[in-house]
């Protein structure tokens, strides 16, 4: 019992080793790339005996020629909202609705949270009786107020009818006392002319006197004949002339004595009339202080009145204000969204007591978004407001979006050194989710009309030179190069050992209708797919795109199709490899060509032949694909 344990452990040990075994053998068997051999079978073979057939590299080409092109920098980004935003409530209260969930679409206005609202709706009714008794006291003192209006406008009539009274007062005093002026100046003149009147009746008296005792003197002489009767005749008239006179002139006395018994007439009027209008302008005199007392009582009360209306409206207007701000409060107790978006985050719950500053749900605005993407300083002289900006995303193959940068943050981040670049743009279907990874390829120039080859058409050497491949005019026959079996990209131009396997060099031979031709070339921007050649090129000739990263120059090329792994048609060989022990020399039943050996050696930091990726699997292109165990499977180019 006590090697039990023992055992045990030893049991669980061999399993453990016979499963591990069975699980690498089942590996190498079926996951074992095309060409590839095991160490058995590597051994077995004799690959000295083996000869190295002459072959075509399957290459694809592109011709030459201007081209409408951008150079263009690409930068990683991401989606960012155009705007955030977080519901608040503004006032506390405790939440009973909350409307709607992550993923809704909302509008501007949508009420989407509701609070307990019985303690505002109070509040609110408190405040509409306070403005409906506000208005009442402001109306009484409206009223009041044109009362007072009212009486100044009576104490300004009375005034104005005084004033007219005082007016007519002083007329009529003016004309009493022009009346009288008047009738001084008529009774002055009878008076003048009835002494006047007088002396004339006394002078005629004494003409009368004359004549009468003229008459009586000529009268006796008439009749005593000592005058004749024409004198008398004319002396007699003399008489009653001085007679006529005598009752004219105490006419005139009786006229002028009435003249100024009138005009002493007319004086007394004047005077009673004087008297009477002074009376009327002292009267209207008084009764016009008096009211000019009352138009300034009036003023005064209406300027109190005045003050308690002003008074009483600014408290109406509060009381009006305060209901408005009451019913806004209630309104708060519906929490409506600020604006069109999509609710990314519900934070509370129903029945929680929240107040002002706690968030509620996070609404983010998607109808537009922000395209940012963080942009070396050294990518930044040739981005500008308005550059083009093509946008894909790994996560959405079919999104494809084309638009121009809106914005350069004038600050550049003093980490990473860069700057953020952002374009503005509307986003179709929703597709573009806030913190979404994407590839943006941003101008850094206008197109112009230039020569441009694909990326990975340019090769550098160990100098860092860059250069292309193109398709060149061949010779048949070509030269003998040496040549690895087992690693087909060391070449020599003469006899050695690989210094990678230790085995002989086989001779091989080099050409072809179609060569490779190296061309050095002077490369300008780049947009990450395709890249200015300034120099180097001319149009109309052929350049190698895919393929040319194992070439040597001289090495024959053929031009044909090629699909994402690789060429779709490889060239026909033109030898086999004879001696090769198991082997099927038909060329017509060895359907993977034998492809040349394409390198001398490898140059220190240029990259290690590339793997094909065939319709099986993946492996290293060794040329070798029919040996025996080595699967038979086609192999496919990059």
């Amino acid at each position: 019992m006590k090697a039990f344990p023992f055992i045990k452990r030893h049991i669980v040990g061999i399993v453990t080793l016979v499963v591990v075994f069975l699980g690498v053998r089942y590996v190498v068997v079926n996951y074992r790339p095309p060409g590839s051999m095991t160490v058995i079978e590597a051994q077995a073979m004799d690959m000295r005996q083996s000869g190295t057939p002459l072959g075509s590299v399957p290459v694809a080409t592109e011709k030459v020629e201007r081209r409408r092109f951008a150079p263009t920098v690409i930068y990683t980004g991401s989606v960012v909202a155009y705007n955030d935003a977080e519901v608040y409530p503004r006032v506390t209260g405790t939440l009973v609705a909350l409307t709607v969930y992550p993923g809704d679409r909302v509008r501007a206005g949508q009420v989407v949270a509701r609070l307990d609202s019985a303690e505002l709706a109070s509040r609110e009714q408190e405040a509409a009786a306070n403005r409906m008794a506000a208005q009442h006291d402001f109306r009484s003192s409206q009223s009041e107020l044109e009362q007072a209006v009212a009486q100044k406008r009576v104490a300004q009539a009375k005034v104005a009818g005084l004033r007219s009274a005082q007016q007519d007062a002083q007329a009529q005093l003016a004309a009493a006392q022009a009346m009288r002026e008047q009738a001084s100046r008529e009774q002055e003149a009878a008076q003048a002319g009835l002494a006047d009147a007088e002396a004339n009746v006394s002078a005629a008296q004494a003409d009368l006197d004359y004549w009468t005792a003229e008459i009586a003197r000529e009268e006796k002489l008439f009749q005593a004949g000592a005058v004749s009767r024409e004198e008398y005749d004319r002396e007699k008239a003399q008489a009653q002339q001085a007679r006529a006179k005598r009752t004219q002139a105490e006419a005139a006395v009786r006229e002028k004595r009435a003249m100024r018994a009138a005009a002493q007439s007319k004086i007394r009027q004047a005077e009673a009339g004087i008297v009477s209008a002074q009376a009327r302008l002292d009267q209207t005199r008084a009764d016009l202080q008096g009211a000019t007392a009352e138009i300034a009582a009036a003023d005064a009360n209406i300027e109190l009145t005045a003050h308690h209306t002003a008074h009483r409206n600014a408290m109406m207007r509060q009381a009006v204000a305060q209901e408005r701000t009451a019913d806004i409060v209630r309104g708060y107790t519906e929490i409506r969204a600020a604006q069109d978006g999509v609710v990314t985050e519900r934070l509370v719950s129903p029945g929680t007591l929240v107040q002002p500053g706690m968030a509620l749900l996070k609404i983010k605005s998607l109808d537009r978004v922000r395209l940012q993407a963080s942009v070396a300083e050294t990518d930044l002289a040739g981005i500008r407001v308005g550059s083009a900006v093509t946008v894909t995303a790994p996560r959405d193959p079919n999104l494809h979006l084309r638009t121009r940068v809106t914005s350069l943050f004038n600050a550049a981040d003093p980490q990473t050194r860069t700057v953020t670049v952002e374009a503005l743009t509307p986003n179709p279907g929703g597709r573009l989710l806030p913190g979404q990874y994407i590839v943006m390829e941003i101008a850094t120039a206008a197109p112009r009309e230039v020569v441009t080859v694909p990326v990975e058409a340019v090769q550098r050497d160990g100098e860092q030179q860059p250069f292309v491949w193109t398709v060149a005019a061949g010779q048949q026959g070509g030269k003998t190069l040496y040549a690895c079996v087992m690693h087909p990209e060391v070449q020599s131009d003469k006899p050695g050992k690989c210094y990678k396997c230790g085995m002989d060099l086989e001779p091989t031979k080099k050409g072809g209708k179609q060569i490779a031709h190296r061309v050095d070339v002077a490369l300008g921007p780049s947009d990450g797919k395709r890249v200015v050649v300034e120099q180097g090129l001319q149009e109309g000739g052929e350049v190698i795109t895919r393929g040319p990263e194992n070439l040597n120059e001289g090495d024959p090329v053929t031009p044909t199709e090629w699909g994402i792994a690789g060429p779709k048609q490889l060239p026909a060989p033109s030898g086999v490899m004879p001696n090769m022990p198991g082997m099927d020399h038909s060329i017509g039943q060895n359907p993977s060509p034998t492809l040349p050996f394409v390198r001398k050696e490898r140059v220190e930091g240029s990259p290690l032949p590339q793997r094909g990726r065939g319709e099986g699997g993946e492996g290293h292109h060794s040329g070798m694909e029919n040996m025996p165990g080595m699967g038979g499977r086609e192999a496919k180019w990059p």
